[in-house]
């Protein structure tokens, strides 16, 4: 099994690739808000490391919250749950879009069948 993380920059596209995994049958997301940490330390009175200061004013352009999506899948779903959030997105590689990881599950209790 593999737990599939989805931050979606593009946060009008969640709902579509929640309902287009339920209704294929790939399992039962958890949606949660989230942000980068440019986003928070640029909201914060901490004054940030050396790299982080130059980088928020070349790339931090008031980037808004993103969400975080979990789902954990079997091993053969994880090609058409990647596959869906691709179209659906219009291209995961596409800037300010988001990025998809998968991590291995050894165990897992109280799924639904």
């Amino acid at each position: 099994m593999q737990l599939l993380v989805l931050i979606l920059t593009k946060t009008e596209c969640m709902p579509l690739i929640v309902s287009g995994l339920v209704g294929a049958g790939l399992g039962d997301p958890t949606v949660i808000n989230c942000e980068g940490a440019l986003n928070v330390i640029d909201k914060s009175n901490v004054e940030p490391p050396p790299i982080f200061g130059g980088l928020r004013y070349m790339i931090h352009q008031g980037k808004k919250e993103s969400k975080m999506m979990m789902v954990v899948l079997k091993d053969d779903q994880v090609a058409k749950a990647k596959k869906l959030i691709d179209e659906t997105v219009g291209g995961i590689k596409n800037p300010n879009t988001g990025i998809i990881f998968t991590v291995p599950v050894s165990d897992v209790d109280g799924l639904r069948s």
